[in-house]
């Protein structure tokens, strides 16, 4: 992937804003949760009690990934120097989601699948009835999960594709088409981390796919497709919010989308 130096400089719907301290406290106190738990899983092996052990440490493995994804998400969508995360081909211009905050959210998916699915069975294993009712419920949240997970597996890597076409998002639940005779314009929100906002108007082709939900076509005014969180991008969110108002002002320029020049032109100072 080919990446040059890159001026960072945010707009001012960014710059100096606050981010979410709810985050950053998870992600302190889910971080000493798991440190607590490692000292458990310690003091089992010192008593050469392996399994108990290895109980520990799989719930320490579990809380360490959400404090890990508490802590991503707070930290999230910093300013990057360099145009690492966006690559050049013939569709266009690639933004990629970032691989650790991918990885952390399906571990994490996976992770609670299977500790559902445990519960179930030592539920189950109890005989009454009671236990059968909750291992039903268990059952139903572990099957729901699942299915988000398999939902996020199949369309992982998320990315945006800023092509001569139009406007490409894969997120992780949808995937959202937007040509470029719908696009208005692009702002910059802030929802305790960058956010750029796509506004467009209805047009017929514009295809949206919510795997987990209802499609919402036609004229909006602020939804979840046509918005991008800088949390999940790999690279700088303001490259891709400079990227965008740079393409829909100069609509000539376009063409050059897919042909190997456009990554100069918006990394140019």
């Amino acid at each position: 992937m080919r990446t040059i130096p890159y001026d960072s400089t945010w707009p001012s719907e960014w710059a100096g804003q606050r981010r979410s301290g709810l985050l950053l406290f998870g992600a302190v106190f889910l971080g000493l949760i798991t440190l607590g738990i490692v000292t458990a899983a310690l003091a089992q092996v010192t008593r050469e009690d392996a399994v108990s052990a290895l109980i520990f440490l799989a719930i320490a493995v579990y809380f360490g990934h959400l404090a890990a994804l508490c802590f991503h998400a707070y930290s999230g969508g910093r300013p990057r120097t360099s145009t690492i995360g966006v690559r050049e081909d013939s569709t266009g211009l690639v933004f990629t989601y970032g691989a650790v905050p991918t990885y952390l959210l399906t571990a994490f998916l996976g992770m609670t699948t299977i500790a559902l699915i445990l519960m179930a069975v030592f539920s189950a294993a109890q005989g009454t009835t009671q236990g059968y009712v909750v291992t039903a419920v268990l059952i139903l949240l572990a099957l729901f999960i699942a299915v988000v997970l398999a939902v996020v597996l199949r369309l992982a890597p998320g990315r945006v594709v800023v092509g001569p076409d139009g406007v490409h998002h894969r997120g992780l639940t949808f995937t959202h088409f937007v040509p470029w005779e719908a696009v208005t314009d692009v702002a910059a929100l802030w929802a305790h981390s960058p956010v750029v906002f796509i506004r467009t108007i209805g047009s017929s082709a514009t295809v949206t796919r919510n795997y987990l939900g209802r499609n919402t076509p036609g004229p909006q005014t602020l939804s979840p497709f046509d918005t991008i969180s800088g949390r999940w991008l790999a690279a700088d969110p303001g490259l891709l919010l400079q990227t965008l108002a740079h393409y829909i002002v100069h609509p000539a320029d376009r063409r050059e989308l897919g042909q190997g020049s456009a990554l100069n032109r918006i990394a140019a100072p």
